[in-house]
């Protein structure tokens, strides 16, 4: 088994590699980190960052770059969509739920700022505020029984879904009932 993949549970980021991994049918061994010892993550690939995906001699870090080496390397061609304009699109929403959701959902579950300090009750109040805002772009943007960027599950689906999981597995709330087209989205993806 050629694939390593360096990864934490809680993270989002590895999902979205974990879920490429089994849905591409990848066998890969396992290397679970402790989030306080990344020691052998700053072994194999030079940062301390997961997740890390060793293949052979080719070491890969940061999801997205993990993603684009595993269409390009073994053929997940069925998970970009096929026109130009929805691919760019799905790259956008895959920065977008990188670099905007995912930090959000985090701090929302946490009751903390970008910073890490806790928030008082105003501040969580604003956080759950924006939260909603991005509930409520999400569901404008996601139709009722489609997928993000085309008719079938792309890599933006899978980001997305990585994070919304995150979410139902840590915080009491999961999704929002109020939110009937991601609610109806991440039912598809759970199948």
């Amino acid at each position: 088994m050629a694939l390593k993949l360096y990864h934490f549970e809680a993270c989002p980021y590895c999902e979205k590699v974990r879920s490429v991994l089994r849905r591409m049918d990848l066998r890969f061994e396992s290397v679970e980190i402790d989030p306080a010892d990344r020691s052998a993550v700053k072994a194999v690939s030079g940062q301390e960052k997961v997740p890390v995906l060793a293949d052979g001699d080719m070491v890969v870090h940061d999801s997205t770059r993990i993603l684009r080496y595993l269409v390009r390397t073994y053929g997940g061609g069925r998970f970009l969509p096929d026109d130009a304009h929805s691919r760019g699109l799905m790259w956008i929403l895959d920065d977008y739920v990188d670099e905007a959701l995912i930090p959000l959902v985090r701090r929302v579950s946490r009751g903390v700022d970008a910073e890490g300090k806790p928030l008082d009750d105003a501040g969580k109040a604003a956080l759950k505020a924006e939260a909603a805002h991005q509930y409520e772009s999400l569901e404008q943007f996601l139709s009722a029984d489609g997928f993000a960027v085309s008719s079938r599950v792309s890599l933006a689906d899978i980001a997305l879904y990585a994070c919304l999981s995150r979410l139902e597995l840590y915080s009491p709330r999961g999704i929002p009932a109020d939110y009937p087209k991601i609610r109806a989205w991440y039912t598809r993806m759970k199948t």
